[in-house]
């Protein structure tokens, strides 16, 4: 695809560009997808995010609380909720998974990193160590639901992910879809008035760069009918209060403690409505560091 637009920012010998083509910022050029396959099934976990299968599994009855909240929120479109088949594309660690085995659901997980895959098998999740591919969903049945958390951005042209998951989708089956809110107007902020620069761009890893209008119109061009959106806690907010905590690992465990520390309050049953509220609010003004999409494969 000959894609083009206006250079938003470069970074590493990349750039990234506002796309005319696309509808949204991404690389350009992708990277080639053996590298991208290469990062993804050998090196993620063990040279780029060396720690993360240990801070998730600190963070499991936090995640486990995200995730029974989100599926809550796909339980409320999904219209046969006897014998759920669910599919969760990129699903990691598998706390999903979980979640969706304790709601009574059958679990699918895709996961390309054997670490992450092996992790998961210990949990006694059904899970393929395979990327989502049009040879592997030859072996896969329908999905009543479809969840995939934090993939999208990595995947080049992902018009073709798409393409895929409608035809893994039941008509009337709902994909619910979460990437990075990239740009938006806290980090706008932060950059043009507090001399950050652009630090969650990392051209290798992410290539695609959404935001909730961008990625709304993406499924919307792909046949999908988005049905509600929702976020998570704006991390940017720290940053605009003072706590430096890009390039400072230590203390960006500590603002992401604090982040933890209030959402378990208002993940509490009596308080969820007041959360969910908080969100919806920070979604509808383009805020909130997830997109977070709710989407349903019409029936005709």
């Amino acid at each position: 695809m000959n894609c083009n637009g206006e250079i938003i920012v470069g970074k590493n010998g990349n750039e990234i560009i506002e796309c005319n083509i696309c509808g949204f910022k991404h690389v350009y050029p992708y990277p080639k997808n053996e590298s991208i396959a290469k990062l993804y099934t050998e090196e993620y976990y063990e040279k780029a995010q060396p720690e993360y299968i240990k801070k998730v599994e600190e963070d499991k009855v936090w995640w486990l609380e995200v995730y029974q909240e989100r599926i809550k929120q796909i339980s409320n479109y999904v219209e046969n909720k006897q014998k759920v088949n669910v599919l969760d594309i990129g699903s990691g660690t598998g706390y999903f998974l979980l979640a969706a085995k304790e709601e009574g659901w059958i679990e699918t997980g895709v996961e390309p990193s054997i670490q992450a895959y092996n992790y998961s098998k210990n949990q006694a999740l059904n899970v393929h160590n395979e990327f989502f591919s049009e040879e592997l969903i030859q072996e896969l049945p329908l999905y009543d639901v479809i969840h995939m958390n934090h993939v999208l951005e990595h995947v080049p042209h992902p018009q073709t992910m798409l393409k895929l998951i409608w035809n893994q989708l039941k008509p009337g089956g709902i994909f619910c879809v979460a990437v990075p809110n990239d740009f938006n107007p806290f980090q706008n902020m932060l950059v043009k008035d507090h001399n950050y620069e652009p630090w969650w761009v990392s051209p290798l890893e992410h290539v695609n760069y959404f935001d909730f209008k961008s990625l709304t119109v993406l499924l919307g061009n792909n046949g999908f009918e988005v049905i509600d959106q929702y976020t998570s806690f704006p991390m940017e907010l720290f940053l605009l209060m003072g706590d430096k905590f890009v390039g400072n690992s230590e203390l960006g465990r500590e603002c992401h403690f604090k982040r933890k520390t209030f959402e378990m309050s208002l993940l509490k049953e009596n308080n969820i409505e007041v959360k969910q509220n908080l969100y919806k609010a920070f979604a509808s003004s383009g805020l909130g560091r997830d997109v977070i999409l709710f989407a349903r494969k019409p029936k005709v």
